[in-house]
């Protein structure tokens, strides 16, 4: 649960903001500490949770105690995000208003008015999609210089510049190289909230072929030709199923790598009796 969602309180001024993977790191070491080290962890991120996942993961490295990680309708550059036009008509305002009405001026209302300037506070309120909303509130009260510094920081494939063309080009280097374990990134072609551009395109650096090939290979994409914004429902009733599709995914990747990893301890008991 990200900061300040679900009722958790806050304390001092940093709200949640979709940048921050601090959080998620101590999140896993306190998990890791608990659970010990033979204890199989894997992370499991929906939305927002997934961009933070993947970022966290690629940010850290060797650092990172989880076994694995599952990305579900999430994004590895979401700068392409800011472009996403068709979102920012359909089905951002929906979400624009919930996000402003209940956190930025309920839950949090007295913090965001004392930071932010006058002209960002009424920018705020006439934003009309959550891009706007970024831009005009996240980025100046977190201290970000852009919309476009924000996503960069956001995102796992965000500290690689864009070529001229806005394309990532082949040769990098990026923290999304020191990913250390398999990390699962699952997206859907017509996902109408976050676009299939900021996790794999038809050419370039994020064609598949060239994205799993990152680091020492940990990087694996699902992409669905449907499936839509976590969703991928399932049969003539979805809400008998509801989420099956999506949890069967994250659990099987989790015990594959739970195998995995029993396979390899094994192997180092038999070398090293």
């Amino acid at each position: 649960i990200a900061r300040g969602l679900m009722d958790l309180p806050i304390r001092g001024w940093s709200l949640f903001n979709g940048a921050r993977t601090s959080d998620a790191h101590k999140a896993a070491l306190a998990l890791r500490e608990t659970l010990g080290k033979e204890q199989v962890l894997v992370g499991v991120g929906y939305s927002m949770g997934a961009i933070v996942l993947s970022n966290y993961v690629a940010s850290y490295g060797e650092s990172c105690p989880l076994d694995g990680a599952v990305s579900i309708s999430g994004g590895l550059d979401m700068r392409y995000q800011e472009h996403f036009f068709r979102a920012q008509r359909l089905w951002q305002p929906m979400l624009a208003e919930t996000l402003r009405d209940e956190f930025l001026l309920g839950k949090w209302g007295y913090r965001v008015k004392e930071k932010l300037s006058h002209d960002e506070f009424l920018r705020m309120m006439r934003a009309s999609h959550v891009t706007e909303i970024d831009r005009y509130a996240v980025v100046p009260y977190n201290g970000f210089d852009s919309l476009d510094h924000y996503y960069r920081e956001m995102s796992a494939l965000g500290d690689i510049p864009h070529d001229s063309n806005g394309m990532i080009p082949l040769e990098n280097h990026g923290k999304i190289h020191n990913v250390s374990v398999p990390l699962l990134v699952v997206h859907a072609f017509d996902d109408p909230l976050v676009t299939v551009r900021a996790t794999s395109q038809n050419e370039g650096f994020m064609h598949p072929k060239n994205l799993v090939k990152t680091g020492k290979g940990n990087l694996i994409l699902l992409l669905t030709k449907a499936g839509g914004h976590v969703g991928w429902p399932l049969g003539l009733v979805p809400t008998a199923e509801k989420w099956k599709w999506m949890s069967d995914v994250a659990m099987s990747f989790a015990q594959s790598v739970s195998s995995a990893k029993k396979n390899t301890r094994e192997k180092l008991c038999t070398n090293h009796p």
